[in-house]
């Protein structure tokens, strides 16, 4: 066969994302990458494929995920939450497949670099911003009565303790007594909210994938019980959380986008600097109204984000 100058190259293979999350409460990270990717040109099936098992559901599920990818030899990793971050980082350091976390709390915390601007290696991501001690302060603007303060809590999660040491180091300047409880499960959890104490004034929980997963269990309960519900992130507001002061999902996902195009374009992932998602006010006002909660304008005002209905 000879050679003709007019011939048109062989395509190149869809680059290949292989997606781990630990549960459903980050889908709409996912949603915001695949959004971002789509806007830069990387359409699904044509110059982007996504390897998908689905979300593992529990710790003890992502190893076996993980192995799945490894076989299909994914160009990347993206990964949500701490745990799974860790799994991943743990199972393929010997493949050498760059990962992207998306987010992770504290990744020096938790061990998954050394070097927030310079990570090195074959990994890089989203962090959040602290801000678990500021939404402590933002319940007890919100709901001045808050005093006893009611915080589950996964005991395996990083993520989790780091959450509770901020806020037992401002617990005690706002007059607030946290009422710390491990839980694993479904099960615990509703065993948990069962067994509350009827003097409790109101529930904060902490970032952690496992909690957050359960969100329709404490909104439940919480309108029940006309208690205000602090969360994480905006998801959870519009979920029927009270408020948060902590991150959107989507916008965490368009992040780590930002950082996939560039290890798509040759650069290396120990390179990139760790990036940090934004905290924003969201209040959920519907909310509000049915657990007899009057928020001031002035609060209002502050918020990036308000759920009506």
């Amino acid at each position: 066969m000879f050679w003709r100058p007019w011939a048109t190259p062989e395509p190149l293979p869809p680059f290949q994302v292989a997606l781990v999350r630990l549960t459903t409460v980050d889908e709409q990270t996912v949603a915001g990458f695949k959004a971002a990717m789509l806007a830069a040109g990387y359409r699904e099936g044509e110059r982007i494929r996504y390897l998908d098992q689905g979300p593992a559901g529990s710790i003890d599920r992502l190893d076996a995920i993980i192995q799945t990818h490894l076989r299909a030899r994914p160009n990347l990793f993206l990964v949500s939450s701490t745990p799974a971050t860790q799994a991943v980082q743990r199972m393929s350091r010997e493949s050498g497949i760059p990962i992207v976390f998306a987010p992770v709390n504290d990744p020096l915390e938790a061990g998954i670099v050394d070097n927030l601007k310079h990570p090195g290696g074959q990994i890089t991501g989203v962090r959040l911003p602290t801000g678990d001690d500021l939404r402590l302060h933002w319940l007890r603007k919100i709901v001045p009565g808050a005093r006893r303060v009611w915080v589950p809590y996964t005991p395996e999660d990083r993520s989790a303790h780091a959450t509770l040491a901020r806020i037992r180091d401002a617990a005690p300047g706002l007059g607030v007594n946290l009422l710390e409880q491990p839980v694993s499960g479904e099960r615990e959890v509703k065993a948990a909210l069962a067994a509350m104490q009827a003097d409790v004034d109101a529930i904060f929980l902490p970032r952690d994938s496992s909690i957050e997963s359960h969100i329709e269990l404490f909104v439940e309960f919480a309108l029940q019980r006309r208690l205000p519900l602090s969360a994480p992130s905006l998801i959870q507001v519009e979920a029927g959380a009270l408020f948060s002061y902590g991150f959107v999902h989507g916008e965490v996902g368009q992040q780590a986008a930002h950082l996939a195009e560039q290890i798509i374009k040759g650069v290396s992932p120990g390179d990139l600097p760790v990036q940090m998602a934004e905290n924003v006010l969201s209040i959920n006002l519907a909310t509000a109204r049915r657990i007899g909660i009057d928020i001031p304008d002035t609060i209002l005002l502050q918020a990036e984000r308000i759920v009506r209905e």
